[in-house]
């Protein structure tokens, strides 16, 4: 026995799908043989499916989401490159902050001392 769950999905707008869905999950859920019977691996399989399914796709939705509040939230881009050129001119411009300076003894080398290390011996020439 064929159900109509799956007619005229394409002409559903977004509400009705979520229906729809919700519907069908529910008679899946409600069917005698969900929770035991030959058929209940089948059943429970594809309901964990479909909560996956739709798990994995609201967490895309979220940070699809979340990326247009984050560019929305963005002050907004020099609209020329003349606009842009001069900006970086004019932070170029500026006087760079003084270099911080150290005042204290200086810090001991890192990792081990230096080792004096002898002169090669110098070699014997070479026999006749």
């Amino acid at each position: 026995m064929r159900t109509a769950f799956g007619d005229g999905l394409v002409e559903l707008d977004a509400r009705e799908t979520r229906a729809r869905l919700a519907e069908a999950l529910a008679a899946v859920k409600g069917h005698a043989g969900f929770a035991a019977g030959p058929k209940s691996k089948a059943l429970q399989d594809a309901v964990g499916k479909v909560e996956r399914s739709l798990l994995m796709a609201s967490r895309e939705a979220i940070h699809v989401l979340a990326d247009a509040l984050v560019e929305a939230d963005r002050p907004p881009t020099t609209a020329t490159v003349a606009e842009a050129h001069a900006a970086i001119v004019a932070d170029l411009d500026r006087d760079a902050p003084p270099a911080p300076t150290r005042s204290g003894s200086p810090l001991p080398p890192l990792g081990r001392p230096c080792v004096t290390v002898p002169p090669p011996r110098p070699r014997l020439p070479p026999r006749p």
